[in-house]
């Protein structure tokens, strides 16, 4: 057995690489893109227009499909109406999800407004009314889990403002088996201190067996800096390495998604 062939194989029972569409002109050229440059998962966002209808998908694309909602997309929506119609169009999302037989859809929590005071220092209303928000949020994922189907794994992913109020709301659920994680790397890492969030990290030890999605980034830029990454990125690749799931290479453009899909490759290889 030559060496490239074993690393192919502790790869492939790793981590499954994947690319993020977005730009893309249609649904086909991001397959083909995805499929020509040795990706095995396609995960799709919807807040590209392109997107929003797959009348024009292959019936069968050879590839892993994924969709990511709308970032606009909100569970924590305070007005009535547009929590009424971000349920309404969840329910499209995952039938739509469904229609192609997609593996995972992650969603965010959203975003509560947020208010700058003198002293630049930012208040999120979240923060401010942790348990307004909380039932905001339970509510969204009762409603989730009253309609998730067996076939589609349906992510909560780590965002910004994934907090201790919101995550004891997801544990409950996780334990459901109807709603997973989509965990992102960076996103456990302060944008402003660069240093580990303990509370992320703590949840996701506890709950690894939930994540069916990995977000990575690439090499530069505000979402990036893999390079400068080694024992931060080694930290979750060893907490991952005996699972086999999707790690999405979230970086555009494509030229920079497969360069990083070469270093990460290069990494993994211990």
């Amino acid at each position: 057995m030559t060496i490239l062939l074993f690393y192919a194989i502790i790869l492939k029972n790793m981590f499954i690489f994947g690319f993020r569409a977005i730009h893309q002109k249609n649904i086909s050229l991001a397959i083909k893109e995805a499929k020509g440059n040795g990706f095995e998962v396609l995960e799709m966002h919807l807040s590209s227009p392109q997107f929003l209808h797959f009348d024009n998908l292959s019936q069968s694309p050879k590839i892993t499909l994924q969709i990511h909602a709308p970032i606009g997309l909100s569970l924590i929506f305070t007005e009535e109406k547009l929590r009424k119609a971000s349920k309404e169009y969840l329910k499209e999302i995952i039938e739509l999800s469904k229609n192609i037989n997609a593996r995972c859809l992650t969603l965010h929590i959203g975003r509560a407004d947020t208010y700058h005071e003198t002293d630049g220092k930012k208040i999120k209303n979240d923060d401010v009314y942790p348990d307004f928000y909380s039932k905001l949020f339970e509510d969204s994922l009762k409603y989730i889990v009253s309609i998730a189907p067996k076939d589609l794994f349906i992510c909560i992913e780590n965002t910004d403002n994934f907090n201790y109020h919101y995550q004891k709301i997801i544990e409950k659920y996780l334990k459901t088996g109807k709603l997973f994680l989509t965990w992102d790397i960076r996103k456990s890492y302060s944008y402003d201190t660069e240093k580990l969030i303990k509370e992320q990290w703590d949840f996701v030890k506890k709950n690894k067996k939930y994540v069916k999605n990995i977000h990575i980034s690439g090499l530069e830029g505000s979402h990036g800096e893999i390079k400068k990454w080694d024992k931060r990125f080694d930290k979750f690749i060893n907490l991952f390495k005996d699972k086999d799931m999707p790690m999405i290479i979230e970086i555009i453009p494509l030229s920079s998604a497969i360069k990083a899909k070469m270093v990460i490759s290069q990494k993994l290889k211990y």
